[in-house]
C-alpha cells in the first residue's frame, strides 16, 4: 500500500494547523501595544486605569488598543496623571515624568504676639505669620520672643503634614517668660513696696527680670496693716498679688533728722528710721533714738487708737 498520499495528507494537515496558528497570533499581536513608564525621581508607583503595575522604571506590555490613564505617585510628591492611547500607529508609547514636589502652608500663632518665626533657620516674620510654599519634608520651627523660653518643634511629612486638612499646618506657641516678674496691686494704691529691705516704688508695682531666689515683700501703706509675705521665685515665675490692705486700729510713724538712726521701743530694737508699725497696742512706750554722732533722744510717746501717731524728731551732733 502506498504511503505516500497519507503523508502528504498529515503534511498538509500540520501546515493547516501552523498556519492558523500564525495568523491568530499575528492578529493578536498585531493588536496590542505598550507602554513605558520611567520617572524623576525613580521607583514612583506607576497606576494603570487604577490598578497598580509596579514602579519606575517599568514597561507595561500586551495591552489591548486603546485609551487608558496613566498615574505615577510618590510620598512628598504631586501625583501625575497622563492620558496614553495605543492604536496600530502608535503600539509603544514612552512616558517620561518629572514630578513636582508637594507643598503646604504653615500658619505660625504665639502668645504673646509679634514673635520671631524661624524655619530652617530662616527668618519668617512675625506672628500671626503664614508661610506658603513649604516643600512636604522634616522642618525645624523656632519662635523667639525676647525675655521668653525659645519654642521649637520639627514637624515631618510622615506625622503632621500627611495628616493636614486643605494643606495647611497651624502651629500655636504658648511661650513661657525666661525671666520672673512680680506684679503688686493694692486697695488702695500708692502703698510702698518694699523687697528686701530695698523700698522698690508704689502700688500698682511691677518689675520685671527678677532672678531666681527668696524674696521678702512688704507693702506698706500710712493707717494701714503692713502685708508681708516671704516667696521663693523659679525661672520664668510670674508672681501677683492684688491685696486688700486692712485698716490698722493704731499706726506709727517715727522720723528723724538725719534719717537712719536706730529705734528702741520699750527697749526693742525696731530699726531705722524712717520707721512705721501698724496695731500696736493703744498706750504710752519708751522712745530712744540712738545714732553715731548725735546725741542720744529720749522720751516717752502715745500710740492712739483710731489714728496715725506721728512724731519727728532733730537730732543734736555731737561735738
Amino acid at each position: 500500500m502506498d504511503r505516500k498520499p497519507k503523508r502528504l495528507a498529515l503534511f498538509i494537515i500540520i501546515l493547516i494547523i501552523l498556519l492558523a496558528i500564525y495568523f491568530f497570533l499575528r492578529t493578536i499581536l498585531s493588536s496590542t501595544g505598550e507602554i513605558a513608564v520611567d520617572s524623576f525621581p525613580k521607583e514612583c508607583e506607576v497606576y494603570l486605569n487604577g490598578e497598580l503595575e509596579g514602579s519606575t522604571p517599568l514597561t507595561i506590555k500586551n495591552l489591548k488598543y486603546g485609551d487608558y490613564e496613566l498615574k505615577i505617585v510618590m510620598d512628598g510628591y504631586k501625583e501625575e496623571i497622563r492620558q496614553v492611547a495605543l492604536d496600530r500607529n502608535n503600539r509603544r508609547r514612552v512616558v517620561m515624568v518629572a514630578l513636582e514636589h508637594a507643598t503646604f502652608t504653615l500658619q505660625v500663632n504665639s502668645s504673646p504676639a509679634n514673635a520671631e518665626v524661624y524655619v530652617d533657620g530662616v527668618n519668617k516674620g512675625l506672628t500671626p505669620v503664614e508661610i506658603d510654599d513649604l516643600i512636604i519634608a522634616k522642618h525645624f520651627i523656632e519662635v523667639k520672643l525676647e525675655n521668653y523660653a525659645k519654642w521649637t518643634k520639627e514637624i515631618s511629612e510622615t506625622d503632621e503634614i500627611n495628616s493636614i486638612t486643605g494643606n495647611i499646618v497651624v502651629l500655636d506657641a504658648s511661650l513661657v517668660p525666661s525671666t520672673a516678674s512680680i506684679t503688686i496691686n493694692s486697695i488702695p494704691d500708692k502703698a510702698r513696696v518694699i523687697i528686701n529691705g530695698e523700698e522698690k516704688g508704689t502700688t500698682p508695682f511691677v518689675i520685671d527680670n527678677v532672678e531666681p531666689g527668696d524674696y521678702q515683700i512688704e507693702v506698706i501703706k500710712d493707717g494701714y496693716t503692713t502685708y508681708s509675705e516671704g516667696i521663693v521665685i523659679a525661672k520664668g515665675d510670674s508672681v501677683k498679688r492684688d491685696l486688700a490692705l486692712t485698716k490698722a486700729e493704731t499706726f506709727l510713724m517715727i522720723d528723724s533728722d538725719p534719717e537712719g538712726a536706730t529705734v528702741f521701743i520699750n527697749g526693742k530694737n525696731k530699726g531705722g528710721t524712717p520707721y512705721a508699725e501698724a496695731n500696736l497696742s493703744p498706750g504710752i512706750y519708751s522712745l530712744r533714738i540712738v545714732k553715731e554722732g548725735y546725741l542720744e533722744y529720749s522720751t516717752e510717746i502715745e500710740v492712739f487708737k483710731g489714728k496715725t501717731s506721728e512724731y519727728s524728731f532733730p537730732l543734736l551732733k555731737l561735738p
